[in-house]
């Protein structure tokens, strides 16, 4: 995202509509960068989700890549998207790397085991913290790129709610508390892995889903990384919304 479109982006961190759209558009992001099936695809490019993608996206001034991401979801095949998610992220190459690794620890701690178990713990930490727990069903680690960007869904859906009733004086406060706890997960972990992975997926494949998947995320976490300020430095200061830390 540019400066130039940023400066005509409507940035209003008290309205409860900014926050749905940001919202909105990670729900989107997080549900492109799993196994494809066919209710998970009818309704990612259902017309209320078509068009609540769109309205986000221009909320946030991400309308092009939005757009680029409907289109492509309206012309996928199952069959062949199903195929370029286990080409991309599911089957080892001949020399047991995957062509793209879909988990923040491979991008920000390399190949150390031991550095990549304190990432994955720090990201089950702020999932805790939202009140997030992944799914039984979903095998993946908690570090996998469709958690984090849910990570943020849900913390920009809670900011959305309080930020609506912010008459009483401690919402102010619950809203200040989770503005933390996302500026940690972008900050921290989203922007150094999302942009990197994106280019990865840029250089790897041609399947126009997870291409315009790919640049939506990325230009959504630059932005949103860009509007927040400097994370909490202290861990004690991440608590979950609500509660004082201590």
């Amino acid at each position: 995202m540019t400066e130039d479109s940023m400066t005509d982006t409507d940035i209003d961190t008290t309205d409860p509509a900014y926050h749905s759209a940001r919202a909105a558009l990670y729900a989107a992001t997080a549900g492109a960068f799993v196994y494809p099936d066919e209710e998970a695809l009818t309704e990612l490019r259902s017309q209320d989700a078509v068009e609540g993608i769109e309205r986000a996206a221009d909320r946030l001034g991400l309308g092009t890549e939005a757009r680029r991401f409907t289109e492509a979801l309206a012309e996928a095949d199952l069959s062949d998207l199903q195929s370029a998610y286990t080409d991309l992220f599911g089957l080892p190459t001949d020399d047991g790397t995957y062509p793209v690794v879909p988990y923040e620890g491979n991008y920000t701690a390399g190949e150390e085991v031991d550095k990549q178990q304190r990432r994955i713990a720090a990201v089950v930490g702020l999932l805790e913290t939202v009140g997030l727990e992944p799914s039984e069903s979903f095998g993946e680690r908690q570090d996998h790129v469709a958690t984090e960007l849910e990570l943020l869904q849900v913390a920009a859906g809670q900011r959305a709610v309080v930020t609506d009733r912010a008459d009483d004086p401690s919402d102010n406060e619950v809203a200040g508390e989770i503005q933390g706890i996302e500026a940690a997960a972008l900050s921290n972990h989203l922007a150094p892995f999302v942009p990197a992975m994106a280019h990865d997926l840029r250089a790897t494949t041609d399947c126009e889903v997870y291409l315009a998947a790919a640049n939506l995320a990325e230009a959504l976490v630059e932005f949103d990384d860009a509007v927040h300020p400097d994370p909490p430095t202290s861990p004690d200061e991440l608590s979950p919304p609500g509660v004082t830390a201590r």
